[in-house]
């Protein structure tokens, strides 16, 4: 209890200044990020980018990030994400080799591409052969935003992500109609070449 119950209320410094219980950043183990970027057909890069920012935002009391428009529009803020992901490296004075700015080209060209190939395939303006283009480059993705999640997990003291390595009901759910839809692809595939 304070002495002078006239004298202002004294803030707590310690969560104004960004050094609350809640990580900087969304943690995840590199085996859970793999598993459900691979069982959601990368929908879970949306996710990903979407509990990054949110993250971020109540971390750092920064009420400029919208995470839901920036986890849609992820293209714009990859090289914002990742400049603030090695930003924080910097700040704990963690060594982690990597180029932000590289990795976020790469995988902003990547899934680029894999959009605009998608909507040329749809459109029936590309050959076949050039269909399934995207999915090597998703997988470059996937490969981008795991480095960029390994540099996460190095920036909150988490390096193998441990606290966020068991797998939910949600996640399981997700990897069983993944398992499910990859399947039903696979069927489809052989007996299309029966026709």
């Amino acid at each position: 209890m304070q002495e002078n119950i006239y004298a202002a209320p004294e803030a707590n410094l310690a969560t104004a200044t960004g050094s609350s219980v809640e990580p900087a950043f969304y943690v995840v183990s590199p085996v859970k990020f793999l598993m459900l970027y691979f069982f959601t057909f990368s929908f879970y890069g949306l996710y990903w980018h979407y509990k990054n920012w949110s993250q971020y935002k109540i971390f750092y009391r920064d009420s400029e990030p919208m995470p839901i428009m920036r986890a849609i529009f992820s293209i714009f803020f990859t090289h914002g994400l990742f400049s603030v992901i090695d930003m924080r490296i910097k700040d704990q004075q963690r060594d982690y080799s990597w180029n932000p700015t590289v990795w976020a080209t790469i995988g902003v060209i990547a899934l680029l591409g894999a959009r605009l190939i998608d909507r040329f395939t749809a459109s029936g303006s590309m050959s076949e052969p050039i269909e399934f283009v995207p999915f090597p480059l998703i997988i470059v993705y996937g490969i981008v935003l795991l480095k960029a999640q390994c540099a996460i997990n190095m920036s909150c003291n988490d390096p193998g992500g441990k606290s966020n390595s068991n797998f939910t009901l949600a996640n399981c759910a997700w990897i069983f109609f993944g398992t499910i839809f990859y399947c039903l692809t696979l069927i489809g595939l052989f007996l299309l070449d029966d026709f």
